[in-house]
């Protein structure tokens, strides 16, 4: 299987979505989208897998809600390479149990009060082996798992002014983050809002949007008052409802910060659209190629140096 295909998997409280994106020379092109029930869909991934010949692909799975918790804690002052271990305690303390359960961390960019953060996300041990084993019946290869947060991230451009997105599977949770220089440096969930696609526009001005800009606002406040960073300088929204570009619109002109549609550089096949798409499978697929273009650059980093060295040696 060629190295540039990826597969993503979201496991969402209602069904398996499953994507499939390929790099063709410079461009990366969306171009199969599928849905499993949860009830059958280690034998439908199994057979698709083999009816597309896509044995040994790499496969990356992201999950949704539901499936985990996410704390913010302080980082234990320990080494480096002993932050992993000590976070196994704090974490015990907050979920009640820690044996059985599998998790990790990522740091966050900026101190609260000089204290340095990390974000833990914790699951069931059991719910991972057997996502993992399906996932290797089906003949793939496994690269990662990870959860909405991230994947969603990694479907964003890096840029150095912060950005809210704000985006949403169907019938979920919002999730909030706000990135700056392709990190996270904040991110919670909006609750509230899971049926946001069934209301129409008068009745999203009923309540809703001004509700939605009050979160918004939080969180702005929050990013530079508490973390001492600049003011976001951009909003980015997929969110469940067919009103989306409306809804853009008003956020844009409460919040007073240019809000638009989250579109991701990406290519849609024939009858594929963002509107459709679940951000946590293709984001999880995507971090194919965002891994890669980072090991790229950071191979062409290094035989930079190695000439420069070698040229200063000869002189």
């Amino acid at each position: 299987m060629p190295k540039n295909t990826a597969i993503g998997l979201a496991f969402t409280a209602e069904q398996v979505l499953c994507c499939i994106i390929r790099q063709e020379d410079d461009v990366i092109v969306w171009e199969t989208d599928l849905s499993f029930s949860h009830h059958s869909w280690q034998k439908s991934l199994k057979e698709m897998v083999k009816q597309r010949g896509l044995q040994g692909a790499c496969c990356y799975f992201a999950l949704t809600a539901h499936w985990y918790k996410m704390h913010t804690i302080d980082r234990p002052d320990v080494a480096d390479d002993e932050v992993f271990t000590a976070i196994k305690w704090p974490l015990h303390e907050l979920s009640g149990q820690a044996t059985n359960l599998v998790y990790d961390y990522a740091d966050l960019p900026a101190n609260v009060g000089g204290q340095r953060k990390v974000l833990v996300v914790a699951l069931a041990r059991q719910e991972v082996e057997k996502l993992s084993h399906a996932i290797y019946k089906a003949e793939l290869n496994l690269s990662a798992v990870s959860v909405e947060e991230f994947t969603v991230t990694a479907l964003m451009p890096i840029r150095k002014e912060a950005i809210i997105s704000l985006v949403q599977e169907h019938g979920e949770e919002v999730v909030l983050n706000i990135v700056k220089d392709g990190k996270i440096y904040f991110s919670r969930r909006l609750k509230g809002y899971e049926n946001i696609g069934t209301f129409s526009e008068s009745e999203l001005d009923m309540g809703i949007v001004d509700s939605l800009c009050v979160q918004i606002q939080r969180s702005m406040d929050y990013f530079e008052s508490q973390l001492r960073q600049a003011p976001v300088q951009g909003i980015v929204i997929k969110l469940d409802s067919q009103h989306a570009e409306y809804l853009s619109a008003k956020i844009s002109s409460a919040m007073g910060v240019p809000c638009e549609l989250f579109i991701p550089d990406l290519i849609c096949a024939d009858g594929l659209n963002f509107k459709m798409a679940s951000f946590s499978c293709l984001g999880a697929a995507y971090s194919h190629f965002v891994l890669a273009a980072q090991q790229n650059t950071s191979i062409k980093h290094a035989a930079d140096n190695k000439d420069e060295i070698e040229h200063e040696a000869a002189h």
